[in-house]
C-alpha cells in the first residue's frame, strides 16, 4: 500500500500527487483535510509527501503534520518539492530532521512558481515547456518509488536559507498584513475562504478578512475570479496561476 500526503494551493503538488495516484494506484490525501480530521497514524508500506517550496523549507501546515505523525510499518519513504526553482533550499534537510526514520528517496520537481510578491507569472510558453518535462520527470519517480529506490536531491545555499525560513516563521502572526481586497471588484463568491488551508479567512460583511494565522500559500490571491485580493500594491497587474490540469474546486 502507497499513501501519498499532499499540500497545494495553486494546484502543482496535487498534479504531482495525482500523477503518481494513477501510475502507482496510490491513495492520496490533503494535509490539510487530514489537519481538520485529526488523523495523524499512518499504516502503509511506502508513505509520500509532496508540497510545494516556501521560503527555502517546508509550508508551515507540512512541518506542523509531519510533527504529529505516527507511523506503524512504514519500509520506504519518499518526498517531492514543487518548485520555480530546484535545489535552492533544504526541506528535506528539514524533513528529515522531523521524521521518526529517514527519507529513503527525495526529488524537486520544477512547475510554476505561484508567489507573486517576487515576481508575476511564467509566460504561457514556459509554463507548457515546464508541464512537458515534469511528466517525464514524474514517470521516472513513478518507477523510483515502484521499485522503492533510494534517490537523493542537491539542496543548496542551506544555511541561508535556514535562516530566511526561520525569519519567515517568526513574522507568521504578521503575512497577511499586507492583503487587501478591492471591495469593488469583489463578487463575494467565498472562493478564498473555501481554499484556506488553515481557515484563516472570515468574510463578516461578505468581503475576506485575513485573522494573522497565515501560512502565505497565496491560495486565496490566485483563486480569485476578479484579481480583486492583492499582497499590497506590489502584485496588481500580475497573472494569477492556477495548474491548468487541476479544477479550482479540487483545491478547497
Amino acid at each position: 500500500m502507497i499513501k501519498i500526503f499532499y499540500f497545494s494551493a495553486t494546484g502543482n503538488s496535487l498534479y504531482v500527487a495525482q500523477y503518481l495516484q494513477k501510475s502507482l494506484n496510490a491513495e492520496i490525501l490533503s494535509i490539510p483535510a487530514q489537519m481538520r480530521k485529526e488523523n495523524f497514524n499512518v499504516d502503509a508500506d511506502k508513505v509520500g509527501f509532496i508540497f510545494p517550496l516556501h521560503y527555502g523549507g517546508l509550508p508551515i501546515i507540512v512541518e506542523e503534520f509531519i510533527r504529529r505523525l505516527k507511523f506503524s510499518g512504514t519500509k520506504y519513504i519518499f518526498a517531492i518539492a514543487t518548485c520555480g526553482v530546484p535545489w535552492l533550499g533544504r526541506p528535506f534537510i528539514d524533513l528529515n530532521e522531523l521524521l521518526p526514520q529517514k527519507l529513503n528517496a527525495t526529488w524537486f520537481v520544477r512547475l510554476v512558481s505561484n508567489y507573486l510578491p517576487y515576481r508575476d507569472t511564467a509566460a504561457d510558453w514556459r509554463i507548457k515547456i515546464r508541464y512537458w518535462f515534469a511528466d517525464k520527470h514524474l514517470a521516472g519517480i513513478a518507477r523510483a518509488v515502484a521499485d522503492a529506490e533510494n534517490h537523493s536531491s542537491w539542496e543548496i545555499f542551506k544555511d541561508k536559507c535556514k535562516a530566511m525560513h526561520s525569519d519567515w516563521l517568526k513574522r507568521r502572526a504578521t503575512l497577511d498584513e499586507k492583503f487587501i481586497c478591492d471591495k469593488a471588484a469583489c463578487v463575494k463568491c467565498g472562493m478564498c475562504e473555501k481554499i484556506c488551508p488553515v481557515k484563516n479567512i472570515s468574510r463578516p460583511h461578505a468581503s475576506p478578512v485575513w485573522n494573522h494565522n497565515c501560512v502565505e500559500c497565496l491560495g486565496c490571491l490566485h483563486i480569485c475570479p476578479k484579481k480583486a485580493i492583492d499582497v499590497g500594491e506590489v502584485t496588481k497587474g500580475r497573472k494569477r496561476y492556477i495548474n491548468w490540469n487541476i479544477k479550482p474546486k479540487d483545491l478547497f
